[in-house]
């Protein structure tokens, strides 16, 4: 589709042109980088550019033929209205021109009209979805019977987030965690049960965070107040008004300052396994030192080939874990995460604290910690019931 020229589009039918737009379901190899192979990001990029020109031409040649369907062109302008902007960003400054499209006044009606829109219907102007069309569906990530929808959204710092969607009915937003794809996850002997039982029977949304799983590997700010950006971006880009919010590990915290800046929206908190300070803040020389050295351990040998020093982050966060989950947690630290990206989040994960946070949540709170968590103290969990009464129900295992 790349060769199409502007006349071969003009002599194709709408219905051949809306198919030929149809097909097109986010960037070129989304997901794929390969910052260490310069030779292959240039080819990918230089396709990835070619596929975004061909998707703005086939829209721009297929526009000025959807007067009689203002739906249709509402949508598809606010995609190509997107392409324009993804070029633009792409292309040197010097080389940046005003782009000429057919229709720019219809473009900028649709921007009018969704600006009228209400807030959960319309895109965000720092937000932008890669499964283009509303009506076409992302292809399964699984040839079993189970499905998934993976979507993708940009954050206000132009990060690109990957999200998951599986389950009806009201929705549950599981907070980012260390170590996810949601791929790869999607068959795990680890997380797979979870997975289903809290799609069973409502609209569950994952994410992976930035500089893990399917989510930009790329990312400048790794900080806990990126990590709150994140999931605003994916419960602002799924267009949800309400929902539960469940945070597991260091996502605990992520939660909690979420719901404390945006109490309207949260109908309720879980959190399992987290803590309300990070390793480095709960000032623990012995603590400290043992996630320093992890640090190390993390950023020398999380990439090699030989997984013993993953089986060390496998025994501690999976202790008694059959073969076959040590394996496949084996391989998620290498798939998931970069050993750079690793140790930036582990050292970021050290300077959360939301403890002045906690009096000014209000939604009813469930806090689960298992006693003998091996990766954060069991008083680390109970922190988020101590000294403060709004509604919380502690469990232990």
């Amino acid at each position: 589709m790349a060769s199409l020229r502007p006349a071969d589009l003009d002599v194709l039918s709408t219905e051949t042109l809306e198919s030929l737009a149809s097909t097109f379901r986010g960037e070129f190899l989304e997901g794929l980088c390969l910052p260490h192979c310069p030779d292959f990001e240039a080819w990918r990029l230089y396709h990835r550019d070619m596929a975004l020109r061909a998707h703005a031409g086939i829209l721009r040649a297929l526009i000025p033929r959807l007067q009689g369907n203002p739906e249709r062109v509402r949508l598809q302008s606010l995609v190509l209205d997107r392409l324009v902007e993804e070029i633009a960003d792409a292309d040197p400054p010097a080389q940046r021109s005003e782009p000429s499209i057919p229709g720019t006044k219809l473009l900028e009606d649709c921007r009018n009209a969704t600006d009228r829109l209400p807030r959960h219907s319309r895109p965000a102007s720092d937000l932008i979805s890669r499964t283009f069309e509303a009506d076409v569906q992302s292809p399964s990530v699984t040839t079993s019977r189970r499905s998934q929808e993976i979507r993708f959204c940009r954050t206000s710092d132009r990060v690109t987030i990957a999200y998951a969607v599986c389950g009806h009915g009201s929705p549950i937003v599981r907070a980012a965690h260390w170590m996810s794809h949601l791929q790869y996850d999607w068959e795990s002997p680890v997380w797979r049960h979870w997975i289903d039982a809290l799609s069973e029977k409502t609209k569950l949304i994952r994410y992976d965070e930035r500089g893990t799983g399917l989510s930009d590997w790329v990312a400048e700010d790794i900080s806990f107040a990126a990590m709150i950006a994140d999931l605003e971006g994916v419960v602002d880009a799924a267009g949800l008004d309400r929902f539960t919010l469940l945070g597991v590990s260091q996502s605990c915290a992520v939660s909690v300052a979420y719901a404390v800046r945006h109490p309207e929206r949260v109908s309720g908190l879980i959190l399992y396994g987290g803590f309300v300070k990070g390793w480095r803040k709960r000032r623990d020389s012995h603590e400290i030192a043992t996630h320093e050295a992890m640090t190390a351990l993390i950023r020398e040998g999380w990439g090699q080939n030989n997984p013993v020093f993953r089986h060390l982050f496998t025994a501690m966060f999976i202790p008694g874990a059959d073969q076959v989950q040590m394996d496949w947690f084996d391989e998620l630290q290498r798939i998931s995460v970069s050993p750079s990206n690793a140790g930036r989040l582990h050292e970021a994960f050290g300077d959360i604290d939301v403890s002045d946070a906690l009096s000014q949540v209000t939604v009813p709170t469930l806090v689960l910690h298992a006693r003998k968590d091996a990766v954060v103290p069991f008083q680390s969990g109970r922190e988020f019931c101590n000294g403060h009464c709004w509604g919380s129900i502690c469990r232990s295992r």
